[in-house]
């Protein structure tokens, strides 16, 4: 289809951070561009952010079209880390633990909340060590003893 017989989307946004903020730091940056390459610059930010959430969202997509919208939309800000950190002598980062890695402390969201005492008391095995485990955090959804028989458990 001919650009300019296709209606045109609008998207009105006003930012106003507080001096001090980051996003008032980013807010300087884009409003010393010269307009069209700033709009330029958050479009495209924002397609490599949101497209893939958007369709999802629409309902219109299959899966297969949102599973490569996510896979383009991770190369495409890779691709933007990269360029970054080159064009502006940055370093890639080296993630390398230097001290043994200690137990994360359980976190859950709006899910049944249980004490898991695995850590501590590792002499516990096969349906000892299960019964200190929930049957699943997310009702309808597989629990943590099937997930171990698909994933291998301890």
């Amino acid at each position: 289809m001919n650009q300019s017989k296709k209606k045109r989307k609008s998207l009105s946004l006003r930012l106003q951070p507080y001096e001090g903020d980051v996003l008032a730091e980013v807010v300087d940056y884009l409003n010393s561009l010269p307009k069209d390459e700033a709009q330029r610059k958050v479009a495209d930010i924002l397609v490599a952010a949101f497209l893939p959430v958007a369709r999802y969202s629409s309902g219109n997509f299959t899966p297969e079209q949102i599973r490569f919208a996510c896979w383009e939309a991770q190369d495409s800000l890779n691709k933007h880390g990269s360029y970054m950190r080159l064009a502006l002598s940055v370093e890639q980062p080296q993630f390398v633990l230097s001290q043994p890695a200690l137990p994360a402390p359980v976190v859950t969201v709006n899910a049944p909340s249980y004490l898991s005492n695995a850590l501590e008391s590792p002499e516990l095995e096969g349906e000892a060590a299960d019964s200190i485990r929930p049957a699943t955090l997310v009702p309808g959804q597989a629990s943590s003893q099937e997930l171990d028989a698909i994933f291998g458990g301890d």
